[in-house]
């Protein structure tokens, strides 16, 4: 354990010794990933229409229920379903409050699909026969749809916003403040480019979702940049090294907690919240680190130190 810690160390150090050389031309990394998934954005928003894969809580749709206790594979079910209606479907397993037991389960589709025609490919897949007394059909209108994703664009609007005046409040640098809402806007353009090119569905579970990066990202740009800015009794390069070892120790925890959450469930409410989290994670580094980190050593004209400061015992 002790050989592992000091490879570790080293590498971190050796990393950030690289990092505080070059970061003027690392910036165009986290550019690059920019350029392409912005780009990945508008050609399937020209292909498609839409920015994203809307789901029916944002599209409008039809919500079949089903009351059984018979145990069947969703990706099987959902495999069937959508080549029968020749339209992708999502379906959830329904389970009982305190037990594992199979209750149903909940199977969504376009707003186009006929509620007869899906019910019947339902039932047929299951072998039951579905009545008023197992099932039930919900519709989603397409103009409750778009209110929800009116309000949704209104909340993200305000979030960013907040987070804006917060970071101005606090480092008192417009161009400090706008670096961390650009890596944070950098994030969302990021994750919304690989759901596209994977297909992904996007709903408002997705919309709370980023709404959690968001907030994981601002709480690590403030540390980031609170070291960058703020902190002066160590060199850069032990401050760097001390919040890297931080920002490493976050990640780890998040996406184990993200994958369980992904596998470990067949809720398709909290794997797209999960999904969006484990992306979004995997890139905020590069936003964080590479690009708000450069803008901020740009901002103070940062070179390397010749003689770094003596290294205190700790940095908080």
């Amino acid at each position: 354990m002790q050989g592992i810690r000091k490879t570790l160390n080293g590498t971190i150090d050796k990393i950030v010794g690289y990092y505080l050389k070059n970061y003027k031309k690392m910036v165009f990394i986290p550019i690059a990933f920019i350029i392409f998934f912005a780009a990945s954005i508008g050609y399937y928003y020209h292909v498609h229409g839409e920015l994203v894969n809307e789901d029916i809580s944002l599209a409008g749709g039809i919500s079949l229920g089903i009351n059984t206790n018979i145990s069947v594979s969703p990706t099987l079910l959902a495999s069937n379903l959508s080549s029968v209606l020749g339209t992708p479907v999502s379906i959830s397993v329904l389970h009982s409050q305190f037990s594992n037991a199979i209750t149903g389960y909940s199977i969504t589709a376009g707003i186009n699909v006929n509620a007869t025609v899906l019910t019947n490919a339902a039932a047929a897949f299951l072998g039951i026969k579905l009545t008023s007394a197992n099932s039930n059909v919900d519709y989603v209108s397409a103009q409750i749809a778009q209110g929800s994703l009116y309000d949704s664009v209104i909340l993200l609007g305000v979030a960013f916003v907040l987070v804006a005046v917060v970071s101005l409040f606090y480092f008192r640098n417009p161009s400090q403040a706008f670096s961390n809402v650009i890596s944070i806007v950098s994030d969302i353009i990021n994750v919304v480019g690989v759901l596209d090119i994977l297909g992904i569905s996007f709903s408002t579970a997705s919309i709370a979702g980023i709404l959690m990066i968001m907030g994981y990202s601002a709480d690590r740009n403030i540390i980031l940049a609170t070291n960058i800015l703020k902190r002066g009794e160590a060199s850069m390069k032990y401050r760097l090294i001390h919040t890297i070892k931080t920002s490493l120790t976050m990640d780890a925890a998040a996406l184990i907690t993200f994958i369980v959450l992904f596998f470990g469930t067949t809720n398709s409410t909290i794997q797209q919240i999960a999904i969006i989290l484990i992306i979004g994670v995997i890139f905020d580094d590069f936003t964080v680190w590479i690009l708000n980190g450069s803008v901020q050593l740009s901002g103070i004209d940062y070179k390397e130190e010749e003689a770094p400061k003596q290294e205190p015992n700790k940095v908080v």
